[in-house]
C-alpha cells in the first residue's frame, strides 16, 4: 500500500518522493503569439515554495512530463524557464523528468543540466509516465501508476453557480496493460497556472479528442478529489460519472 499526500497540483508519495504533473513552461512565449494571456513563471516557483514549505526536504522529484509547451521547437522563453525551473527543482532532491508528447525537443534543455530524459520511471512497484503512450514493460510487476497529460478539472453546479475546479483522479482498474491483477491509477492535474485544464463534465456529450492511455468508460468510474491549499485539505466528490450525471 502506498501512502499519498495530496498538495496543491501535486502529490506526495511515501515521504521522499514528490510527483508533479505538466509544467509547460514558456508557454507565456507561445501565449504572445496567438494573443494568450501570459503565465508569469513567478506563480510556479511561488507555488513550489509553498510546497516545499509543506513537506520539508526530499528525495526524489518526478517531473510526469510536458516541462515544455511547443511542440516543434524550443521557444526563447522555453530555454530561459526550462533551465531556471531545472535547477530550483535540483536543489531540492534527485530530479526524475519522464517525456512528454510537448517534449520532443526538450532534451538539449535537459542535457545542459546532465538529467537523463525518460520515458517512463519505476521504483519498486510504482511507475510513472506521461499519459500519452503506454509503456507496458513498466508496469510488470507495479501496483500502482501516477499519470498526467490529462490535466482533469471539473465544474461543479451548486444551482446558483458554476465553478471549475482542477482536479485529481483516482482509480482501481483491472485488465490493463496486460496485467492480470488489479492496478490503482492515479492522475494529476496539470502544474501550469495558464489554464484550469480539462473539464471532465464534458466527457457526458463527447469523447476526449487527444490520446490517453485510460478509456473514457474507465475514467467515469474513478474518484474525483479536490485538494484545497488554504485549509491542506482533500475533498473527495465520489465517482467522476455521478458527478456528470449531476452536471
Amino acid at each position: 500500500m502506498v501512502n499519498i499526500k495530496y498538495l496543491e497540483d501535486a502529490v506526495l508519495v511515501g515521504e521522499k518522493i514528490l510527483v508533479f504533473g505538466d509544467f509547460h513552461v514558456g508557454y507565456d512565449g507561445v501565449g504572445e503569439m496567438e494573443g494568450l494571456l501570459r503565465v508569469q513563471f513567478k506563480e510556479i516557483i511561488e507555488k513550489l515554495d509553498r510546497i516545499f514549505e509543506l513537506v520539508g526536504s526530499v528525495e526524489k522529484i518526478v517531473v510526469l512530463g510536458d516541462l515544455k509547451h511547443e511542440f516543434g521547437g524550443i521557444l526563447d522563453s522555453e530555454w530561459s524557464e526550462g533551465l531556471k525551473l531545472l535547477d530550483y527543482l535540483s536543489e531540492k532532491g534527485e530530479v526524475i523528468l519522464i517525456k512528454g508528447n510537448h517534449d520532443n525537443i526538450l532534451k538539449p534543455i535537459a542535457k545542459k543540466r546532465g538529467i537523463e530524459l525518460k520515458n517512463f520511471y519505476k521504483l519498486g512497484d510504482v511507475c510513472f509516465m506521461h499519459g500519452d503512450k503506454l509503456f507496458e514493460q513498466c508496469l510488470k510487476g507495479v501496483g500502482t501508476l501516477f499519470v498526467g497529460h490529462l490535466h482533469p478539472a471539473i465544474s461543479l453546479n451548486d444551482g446558483y453557480k458554476n465553478e471549475k475546479y482542477k482536479c485529481f483522479l483516482k482509480g482501481d482498474v483491472k485488465g490493463f496493460g496486460g496485467l492480470k491483477k488489479g492496478l490503482k491509477v492515479y492522475v494529476l492535474p496539470s502544474f501550469s497556472p495558464m489554464s484550469y485544464g480539462y473539464d471532465l463534465s464534458k466527457l457526458k456529450a463527447e469523447s476526449k479528442k487527444f490520446s490517453f492511455i485510460l478509456e473514457d468508460k474507465r475514467l467515469k468510474n474513478f474518484e474525483v478529489i479536490i485538494y484545497n491549499e488554504k485549509d491542506d485539505k482533500i475533498y473527495e466528490f465520489g465517482k467522476l460519472k455521478k458527478l456528470i450525471e449531476k452536471n
